[in-house]
């Protein structure tokens, strides 16, 4: 074998680990970093029993313009910056 042909392989073979290192680090963030680094923020509101908006949760990422409110039935809506559209909304129960 050629010594240039080992110094490509050899090449080769780094490269594959240093990019099976890379790609490692990102599993092994912890779930609260990865959501910390997401940017969505709770929503503090408190309406009283009976007024508009009472049970329900917001939260929004002032940065990328979008938001998240669900209801109290769990129906989700999202927004990217427009208006809020039905995203998902659960099956009902029996």
């Amino acid at each position: 074998m050629k010594l240039s042909n080992i110094g490509v392989a050899l090449g080769i073979a780094a490269a594959t680990m240093g990019l099976a290192a890379h790609a490692g680090d990102d599993r092994k963030a912890s779930k609260d970093h990865r959501q910390a680094a997401s940017g969505m923020q709770a929503v503090a509101v408190s309406p009283k029993a009976g007024e508009p908006g009472h049970g329900w949760q917001y939260f929004s990422d002032s940065r990328k313009a979008r938001a998240v409110v669900i209801s109290p039935n769990g129906d989700y809506y999202y927004s990217r910056g427009d208006s809020l559209q039905l995203v998902y909304k659960p099956a009902p129960t029996a």
